[in-house]
């Protein structure tokens, strides 16, 4: 089987889109996968043999020499001063400035002028059998998608990972039109549709008129803790967007006031998510918490392993509560095959909250006030931490393991493939 991806950002484990196809490709047999990419920033990961970039910096470079446009990479090449020079950039940029520069890229990537012979012809020898991208209408690969619906014989699955119709709500008027067209468009030509929740496949079977299915990430189990740490170990692992860093900020000021007189629980953040100095500082906090830079994927499970509680968090704020409120955050899976409790911090009426409410065992606190009273309870009974943590491995077993999900998937595919 040959499958090609499509994304904006290139195949990396540290973030969530790429260890959640990692999680998802990893080990299959008789199975070649290829990456097509926008970004400068070079892949991380063991599941995909090659790749092909084409970036707004070559497009500049090349418009009018449009067949110089793109470049395939046949192994990975990890270069962390270009990854750090483009996320800078990337987060330094604010307000109208990067409301431009997203224009900029739209349109360069509308023009169809990096669409040339030499993508194309990557496309046709590589004879994709599967597409599989995430549902977004950018234009990259909502043209990909198209130009290979009509001219080889692939199909095209989809995932859904956030409410990307309800985010069109905050577009422009002309910006708004176009992507709900391309959504349509993109829906229709789609062999398969999974989504990440389902509330989100409830919603978008009614509004799209398709069949969507809910489709997770596999828990890689490990032993539930027979301990319980002096001080409580809590680890954080993944993105601070959507409001997730104040809501941080919130459990690390409760935590310095329990550990006034003595440390009692610590909390690890590992992200990889550019923040201002006034975050960063207000998640150091000496004895408390410490914020860590991105870790591989790997080096994040064994830490995870090590952890009594694994952390998992959303914004209280309106507006965010709108953004992700289909969505299922990856980490929500990563927490369950932790073998550590799990404990969620977030509002109510989510899917990422709702979902681990109904998992014996989660420590769920959808309210901020709450957060003081609710660490408290865990210092004072630690051992209970056990216990909740057997609960939780049995039903991430049930519902979740690893080898079950690789193989649905994988026969899914094939289904697919031959309909």
């Amino acid at each position: 089987m040959k499958i090609l991806t499509i994304s904006n950002a290139p195949w990396d484990d540290r973030n969530s889109v790429g260890n959640t196809q990692s999680n998802w490709f990893s080990n299959w047999p008789n199975t070649e996968i290829r990456s097509m990419y926008t970004r400068e920033a070079y892949p991380n990961n063991t599941c995909c043999s090659s790749y092909y970039r084409v970036t707004i910096k070559d497009i500049a470079k090349h418009i009018f020499s449009r067949e110089e446009i793109g470049s395939s990479i046949s192994h990975i090449d990890i270069s962390t001063s270009k990854k750090t020079i483009e996320n800078n950039l990337i987060g330094s940029v604010k307000g109208w400035k990067r409301s431009a520069l997203q224009n900029i890229v739209e349109i360069a990537y509308s023009s169809k002028l990096w669409l040339n012979k030499k993508l194309k012809t990557n496309i046709e020898e590589f004879c994709p059998d599967i597409i599989f991208c995430f549902a977004i209408a950018e234009p990259f690969r909502y043209n990909i998608i198209r130009y290979a619906k009509k001219h080889t014989k692939a199909k095209v699955v989809m995932w859904v990972a956030d409410d990307v119709y309800g985010q069109t709500t905050e577009m422009n008027f002309f910006k708004r039109v176009i992507y709900r067209k391309r959504y349509r468009k993109m829906f229709a030509m789609a062999d398969k549709v999974y989504g990440v929740s389902q509330m989100l496949c409830e919603e978008y079977t009614d509004l799209y008129n398709i069949s969507i299915t809910p489709l997770y990430k596999g828990c890689d189990l490990a032993p539930n803790i027979k301990s319980v740490g002096n001080p409580i170990k809590i680890v954080y692992a993944g993105n601070l967007l959507y409001g997730r860093d104040k809501t941080l900020v919130a459990l690390v000021s409760e935590i310095a006031k329990i550990n006034k007189e003595e440390i009692k629980i610590q909390l690890s953040i590992y992200s990889g998510t550019p923040v201002t100095n006034e975050i960063r500082n207000s998640l150091n906090i000496n004895g408390s918490s410490v914020l860590y830079d991105a870790r591989p994927y790997d080096e994040i499970k064994k830490i995870m392993k090590e952890a009594d509680i694994v952390l998992h968090v959303e914004s209280f704020d309106k507006q965010q509560m709108k953004n992700v409120r289909l969505s299922f955050s990856t980490k929500i899976i990563d927490c369950m095959q932790s073998g550590a409790v799990m404990m969620v911090i977030g509002p109510k009426g989510i899917a990422s909250v709702e979902y681990p409410r109904g998992i014996r065992g989660v420590v769920v606190v959808d309210d901020l006030s709450k957060l003081h009273q609710s660490i408290n309870t865990i210092i004072k009974n630690p051992s209970q931490l056990l216990y909740d943590a057997e609960k939780i491995y049995d039903y991430a077993k049930r519902n979740h393991e690893l080898s079950a999900v690789r193989n649905k998937l994988q026969k899914d595919f094939h289904t697919i493939i031959v309909s």
